[in-house]
């Protein structure tokens, strides 16, 4: 067994995950004259989590579920003022918005190095299990992948910082199994290839499920977007593409909707998201999920249980990269003895309290981890920031979140070419695009 802890007197931080939630807390644990020393584990032998791409899909080359879901031609969907890591801007790229998946792996790997962080990463290392000892550390058994052989690590502290968007969620449709056609999820989705001259239905309306069905409607016969947006019904599409409502029932060669229509359909793609899931932990971790609910999570980060531990990113429809390193500077601060730590009761009572809220709200409980309105993202960063004494976001970042979101829905073909910029905390400037017009539409100052 190898204990950190003897190679020095500062608090030792291991960090799951090496995608840009791991990377802010890596370099944030190691920035200036920290009091942390920090281990990584990052399963593949690359930085950047699910914006690395791989032809392999289900499993790795070494047996283990493939974590990314990068597909070929996925572009961000987020505009780059909030796909931002602090201390490192976007640079050489003009007045662009979004951009390709490798532009952002390379933009990680080009923070990776800035900071020289690549020393603190153990690349081919998969975590196998988690458990607390000695009432405030944590042992981790790691698998090295290459070598075939097992560690032991011991820390003061743990990051985890594995993503949301690797364990696919695949609804139970009634006539599922016996369907003769192909049934995937987008997850497992690379490029359009292998839809040529099917009947396609993409179920899903969210980014990938629109970026998908239009990249298949360019080599399919028929694509079919079963959805229930209604916003969606004014986007310009193609003459082979159809929007459909939910689905009813599946059948052997394919699909009966809720309005009563039937379509004959040859593969049938889930774009339903994700769940939590951290296979790694222990039971006596005091963590599990239920309903796609963290169970014991303080503030969606800190664990109720066993505060040493935080988990980074869980919150979806939100600031991307600013919220990674929002945490990871907020957890810092809490194992520095910065932060009056309430005892479990009040933070039980503050989880259940913001639980009823969201429900009383209209919130699903199976989306409590998505911030999604602007009302809900605000108290979120207002009640954590009050609790960790540290200056609230600019409010200018949620408002470009939801605007841009607002834009995917509203005109698919176009919001890409959208560009931002931002005046100060409070105000940004927003260019829409038209393709078809090649101009700018509208130039807009907003205030929060």
């Amino acid at each position: 067994m190898s204990s950190c802890t003897e190679e020095t007197s500062k608090k030792t931080i291991g960090i799951i995950g090496c995608g840009a939630s791991g990377l802010a807390a890596l370099k944030n644990f190691t920035a200036d004259d920290s009091q942390f020393k920090c281990v990584v584990f990052e399963q593949t032998a690359s930085i950047g989590g699910t914006w690395v791409y791989t032809d392999d899909v289900d499993r790795d080359q070494y047996g283990l579920p493939v974590h990314s879901s990068m597909y070929k031609s996925l572009r961000s969907n987020l505009p780059k003022e909030i796909m931002e890591l602090s201390g490192f801007p976007h640079t050489g790229v003009g007045d662009a918005c979004y951009f390709p998946a490798a532009y952002i792996q390379k933009y990680l790997n080009d923070f990776t190095d800035h900071f020289n962080l690549r020393p603190y990463i153990k690349f081919h290392h998969h975590v196998e299990r988690v458990r607390p000892i000695n009432n405030n550390q944590w042992e981790l058994n790691v698998i090295n992948l290459q070598q075939q052989t097992k560690e032991t690590f011991i820390f003061d502290a743990l990051a985890i910082c594995v993503g949301n968007y690797s364990n696919p969620a695949i609804p139970d449709v009634k006539g599922s199994n016996i369907f003769s056609g192909k049934i995937m999820h987008s997850h497992s989705y690379r490029d359009a290839d292998s839809f040529k001259g099917n009947s396609v239905l993409v179920i899903g309306c969210g980014a990938s499920g629109l970026d998908i069905s239009f990249g298949a409607s360019k080599v399919a016969d028929k694509v079919f977007l079963s959805h229930h947006n209604p916003r969606l019904l004014n986007l310009k599409i193609p003459s082979n593409y159809f929007h459909k409502t939910d689905v009813k029932e599946i059948v052997e060669d394919g699909v009966i909707f809720q309005d009563g229509s039937y379509e004959k359909i040859d593969t049938i793609v889930y774009c339903t998201g994700y769940t939590y899931k951290y296979p790694f932990l222990s039971s006596d971790c005091g963590i599990k999920v239920e309903d796609n609910v963290i169970k014991n999570l303080f503030k969606h980060m800190i664990n109720i249980e066993y505060p040493t531990m935080a988990f980074i990113g869980v919150p979806r429809n939100t600031t991307g990269f600013y919220l990674f390193d929002f945490q990871s500077r907020i957890f810092k601060k809490i194992l520095e003895g910065g932060v009056k730590m309430p005892n479990k009761e009040e933070m039980l009572q503050d989880t259940y309290k913001e639980i009823e809220a969201r429900l009383a709200g209209g919130q699903r409980l199976k989306d409590l981890h998505a911030l999604g309105k602007t009302k809900w993202a605000m108290e979120y960063y207002t009640s954590v920031s009050k609790f960790a004494g540290v200056e609230h976001p600019p409010p200018v970042l949620l408002q470009i979140y939801f605007d841009g979101i607002g834009r995917l829905s509203e005109d698919f073909l176009n919001f890409r070419g959208d560009k931002y910029q931002i005046i100060d905390r409070e105000h940004y400037k927003v260019q829409y695009f038209d393709q078809n017009e090649s101009i700018i539409k509208k130039q807009i100052l907003y205030s929060f």
